[in-house]
């Protein structure tokens, strides 16, 4: 077997013998017996493909969203999902409608929870999505810092027309671009009418003042009767969550 691909099985394989624990590249590489820079080498290949995740740019790693969803099943083991699953499937229950938990991981949104109403119909989301083409991956792009949204958009270029068709009714796509991320963060939430029969809301959530991510609502249009309702539900699941987050992880 190829040595780099034999290791990184093992990283693996190490990592998914006890999913809820976070494990240093010191403790990985002492534990394998692989070279540190190699060990951490193949950790980072790893997460940019969403293999394994850290919590924090210097945390541990543990098993990734992408093993989980090859496997259909959804990405537990994160910390935030621990925290915020409870709280999103009551606003799932409660509506009656798909309710996700979704980050950012390589420009793109990653829904790490969702749930599954009782309905005939239900909207289902790809497990990834541009950012732009969705109101949880715009809720997180309009907080991204400044310098943040300028090297996302120097990697990703402007949304296309079908992503974000309102932006190309401006001269000015870019600074339209702009304004519509400074609303949006404003109103502490999104709402998005994709125009094909789904209506989406989402709004952030947060530790310490750092955007971890956001939940979303998703349903038919030909459902949606009382959208104030449905934007106060959402604020309030995000609120607990936001303060669940603040008593737990400090």
């Amino acid at each position: 077997m190829i040595q780099v691909l034999d290791r990184a099985m093992r990283i693996m394989e190490m990592l998914g013998g006890n999913q809820s624990r976070m494990y240093t590249p010191s403790e990985i590489a002492k534990s394998l017996a692989i070279d540190t820079g190699t060990c951490n080498r193949i950790l980072k290949s790893l997460a940019s493909r969403g293999f394994v995740q850290q919590q924090s740019a210097r945390g541990g790693y543990q098993v990734g969203y992408k093993l989980f969803h090859i496997v259909g099943k959804q990405a537990e083991n994160s910390e935030l999902t621990k925290t915020a699953r409870k709280d999103i499937e009551e606003l799932g229950e409660i509506l009656n409608e798909t309710a996700l938990l979704a980050v950012s991981y390589n420009d793109k949104r990653v829904v790490l929870f969702s749930t599954t109403p009782q309905h005939n119909i239900v909207v289902r989301t790809d497990i990834e999505r541009s950012i732009y083409s969705v109101c949880a991956g715009r809720v997180i792009l309009a907080h991204y810092t400044p310098s943040h949204l300028e090297k996302c958009i120097g990697r990703l270029g402007l949304p296309s027309k079908e992503e974000w068709p309102e932006l190309y009714t401006s001269d000015n796509p870019d600074q339209k671009l702009v304004n519509e991320l400074v609303r949006i963060k404003q109103n502490g939430y999104d709402v998005l009418n994709d125009k094909k029969g789904t209506i989406g809301f989402a709004a952030p959530i947060f530790h310490n003042g750092h955007l971890l991510g956001s939940v979303g609502v998703y349903l038919p249009i030909i459902r949606m009767t009382d959208q104030n309702m449905i934007i106060q539900r959402l604020l309030h699941c995000t609120s607990e969550i936001n303060r669940k987050i603040a008593a737990l992880w400090d």
